[in-house]
């Protein structure tokens, strides 16, 4: 049959408060969850971004921070979803809140489940008394007083919830109440919307890296400059040397300055080091500085991340970039000569032109007074470049006003410094800067030494002039003027000064004694060939007569000298005089006897000569002697008596065949110095001879060029003395020179037939000869030089007859004058 019974109201009532209550308990568990998830992520989270900074750590960076939230994020979802949503959406039958009230109230003996099963909708297959459903049915709606909802829901995770969300809740409104700022920033931090740090008691903060200024000008004290880090970051150049600097806040600010600070790095290799910072200076402003000069920053070879500590405070990840400083990676020179080298220039050629170019090189040398032009290219493009020099110890301050110091090319990677008229050796010293301001960490030196111009030398010969000459001599001269560049010029000077007596008598005659002391001077320009050698010759007799030179008397004194000037046009000319020639003007007759003196020298060294080839005759002769008696032949020396007795005692032979041996040897040898001590005498007569015939070439050229005495005196000393020595000279005395040095070598040949008595005989025969035959040559010259002192004996009397004379004669013109004038008394 049908069901027509419906549910009691209040046991529906009953089922819809449960229903109710359920998905009450639903939302209040979920959002306890949520709350605990939040609040213990918050103190969990606020404990790692802040407890570290306490005892000197650093906050939870950014990218963790976002972790975090990202996780509670993701949580809270998980816990919306699958607690809240995924249990509000699930169905809720009465019959299942019928068996739960049954399952914690077993009073009911399941009249609430019967009555409620029972009588839904749609059910069917179901016997039973309807009169027993509606008694079961009574019973159940009179129970429903007694269904405690308490007893239905398990209240124990609320109450974990509850203890556990409560307690952090209310510290939370604690912190809220007594630090809004703590809280404020804690809950900015960990929600993103704030990346400040958190307060501490050291406050320290960052004011930069002191670097030291890089300048070519070694004169000025060097300087700093504090480069400041742009998102903590900086660039310096690898290799440089810097301080950091930091400052610390004092008690002044309310915080409290640490005792030490200590900087944490790694490079980009995972070097990683620490060092401390020290205290510089006082208190000022409030701050306390504190410096790093050492590692990393001295000598920077790698680029390095820096972390500062100090008490609680942090400066963290600050970067020092080492780049690459720019380098000066080529230089060249371009050099053009000055006006005094370009002796051969063309012409049509830009004045600018360079006349040589070439690679710098350590030791390089210029002319003076050219221009030079240094030619530069850099390792990266070029900001600027510093540049400074030095010339001969003190600062050039010429380049201080030129425009502009250097020039730099369009491209940035070459440079060019210019210079001009460089006179003295100079350094230069180079800074190349980067664009972006970094610059070399030492200056970039080049030594341009200088070849300075040299002053000329000059020379002068005259040969066949002794230091007195015949008032009508030739003075021929050879002149010789050198310099590094060229000679411009040669002239050859001669002053005459007049004796005292002539300058009297012109200075009476003119009335001007003193202009007529003056010395007169007659300068010549010879002509001069590509070595720079000249000839000239002054003929006394034709200046004499031409009016050109006056008072070339007897007593007057000649001085001739050389002056020489090059092409230098820098400055003062470079010219200078040689060494002066003095002569002495003196009569025909003074210098034939100082001649003759000189025949009286070489006639005592021909003697000289003579008597030590006589000395070395003998010599030979000895040593021929000597060297026949070491050279004989064993049988030759050997007595029969000797040989009797070496026959009847073998033994004693023996000792007595050494002792021989050794002696044989010490009378060679003193064979042998002798013939070298004869060899060495006939090498000293022979340079001894030689410098005689010199002598007398000198003292016939010295005749010819002074006019004096007759071409037969001249030939007889010439053929009679000079030409038999000069024979002498180079024929006999070399060969006497061989036949010594063959001796010596029959002395010491090896070979028994070579040397032998027969050809030590032979050779010395020879030298004998040849040493006689010197003999005769010297004593003839000898006595044909003896012959002419005798000559000029009787040349001297008659001197002495016509100067007698012509002193006779001037007496008598004396007298007869003065006796004219003692006529008009």
């Amino acid at each position: 049959m049908g069901r027509t019974e419906s549910l009691d109201p209040g046991l529906r009532d009953l089922l819809s408060r449960l229903r109710e209550r359920v998905r009450r308990y639903i939302v209040w568990d979920s959002l306890l969850a949520i709350a605990a998830l939040v609040l213990v992520v918050f103190w969990v989270a606020l404990a790692v971004d802040y407890l570290p900074v306490r005892i000197g750590g650093s906050e939870m960076p950014r990218s963790a921070r976002a972790v975090v939230l990202f996780a509670v994020a993701v949580l809270v979802v998980l816990i919306l979803a699958k607690w809240l949503w995924g249990r509000l959406n699930r169905e809720l039958p009465d019959d299942s809140l019928a068996l739960l009230i049954e399952r914690h109230h077993p009073s009911l003996g399941g009249r609430l489940v019967t009555a409620v099963q029972l009588t839904q909708e749609n059910r069917s297959h179901d016997s039973h008394s309807p009169v027993l459903l509606q008694h079961v049915h009574q019973e159940a709606a009179a129970a429903v007083d007694q269904v405690e909802f308490g007893r239905v829901f398990r209240w124990e995770p609320i109450r974990r919830k509850l203890m556990l969300v409560i307690p952090l809740l209310l510290a939370a409104l604690v912190m809220a109440i007594a630090s809004p700022q703590t809280f404020a920033r804690a809950v900015g931090r960990l929600s993103l919307f704030s990346d400040s740090p958190w307060p501490r008691k050291a406050e320290l903060e960052m004011i930069g890296v002191e670097s030291p200024i890089i300048t070519a000008d070694e004169t000025e004290e060097v300087g700093t400059e504090l480069l400041t880090f742009e998102d903590k970051t900086l660039r310096l150049a690898r290799g440089s040397s810097t301080t950091l600097r930091i400052r610390a806040a004092t008690e002044e600010l309310g915080h409290t300055v640490p005792e030490i600070c200590t900087v944490s790095y790694v490079d980009d290799s995972g070097n990683r080091g620490q060092s401390n910072l020290r205290r510089v200076g006082r208190i000022q402003d409030g701050y306390q500085s504190f410096v790093l000069d050492g590692p990393p920053l001295a000598s920077l070879a790698e680029s390095v991340t820096m972390t500062i500590r100090g008490l609680d405070d942090r400066l963290l990840d600050y970067r020092i970039e080492a780049v690459d400083p720019p380098a000066i990676a080529d230089m060249e020179l371009a050099i053009r000569y000055p006006d005094y080298l370009r002796i051969f220039d063309a012409g049509g050629a830009s004045p600018d032109a360079a006349d040589q170019i070439l690679k710098y090189q350590a030791g390089f040398r210029i002319r003076e007074g050219s221009s030079l032009t240094l030619r530069g290219t850099s390792s990266k493009p070029l900001g600027a470049v510093d540049v400074a020099t030095t010339s001969e110890g003190v600062r050039d301050e010429s380049t201080d006003d030129a425009e502009p110091v250097v020039k730099i090319a369009d491209d940035r990677m070459s440079f060019e410094w210019s210079v001009s008229d460089l006179r003295d050796p100079t350094s230069v010293r180079l800074v190349p800067k980067d664009e972006t301001g970094i610059s070399a960490q030492a200056s970039y030196r080049y030594f341009i030494g200088v070849v300075r111009d040299q002053v000329p030398e000059t020379s002068m010969t005259m040969k066949g002039i002794g230091s007195s000459i015949t008032p009508i001599a030739m003075l021929p001269i050879q002149a010789t003027a050198k310099d590094d560049y060229g000679v411009e010029s040669l002239s050859l000077t001669m002053a005459v000064r007049a004796s005292e007596e002539t300058a009297d008598d012109a200075g009476n005659t003119n009335g001007d004694a003193a202009t007529s002391a003056e010395p007169q001077q007659h300068t010549v320009l010879p002509e001069l060939d590509r070595d720079g050698n000249a000839a000239w010759t002054f003929d006394l007799r034709d200046l004499s007569d031409d009016g050109t030179v006056n008072g070339l008397a007897p007593g007057a004194s000649v001085q001739i000298f050389t002056t020489a000037k090059d092409r230098f046009d820098l400055g003062e000319p470079h010219s200078i005089r040689g060494e002066v020639v003095r002569l002495q003007v003196v009569t025909p007759e003074t210098l034939l006897a100082t001649l003759e003196r000189r025949e009286l020298e070489f006639r005592s060294r021909l003697e000289q000569a003579i008597d030590e080839t006589q000395r070395l005759r003998q010599s030979l002769a000895a040593v021929q002697n000597d060297a026949l008696d070491v050279l004989q032949t064993p049988d030759e020396a050997e007595s029969p008596e000797e040989s009797d007795s070496d026959s009847d005692d073998e033994s004693d032979g023996d000792e007595s065949a050494d002792d021989d041996g050794e002696e044989d040897v010490r009378a060679r040898q003193r064979v042998q110095l002798r013939i070298r001590q004869s060899e060495l005498q006939a090498t000293k007569s022979t340079e001894e001879l030689a410098g005689i015939v010199v002598g007398l070439e000198d003292l016939l050229l010295e005749m010819v060029q002074n006019r004096v005495d007759s071409v037969d005196r001249r030939e007889r000393l010439e053929n009679g003395v000079r030409n038999p020595l000069s024979t002498v000279v180079t024929e006999p005395l070399p060969r006497l020179q061989r036949q010594i040095t063959s001796m010596e070598r029959v002395l010491m040949a090896e070979d028994p037939a070579e040397s032998s008595g027969e050809k030590m005989t032979e050779a010395a025969t020879a030298a004998i000869a040849t040493t006689d035959e010197v003999l005769l040559s010297l004593n003839a010259v000898l006595e044909k030089m003896l012959d002419l002192e005798s000559f000029n004996e009787i040349l001297d009397l008659v001197r002495g007859l016509i100067s007698d004379q012509e002193e006779l004669i001037e007496e008598t013109e004396e007298t007869r004058n003065q006796q004219v004038q003692d006529l008009f008394k």
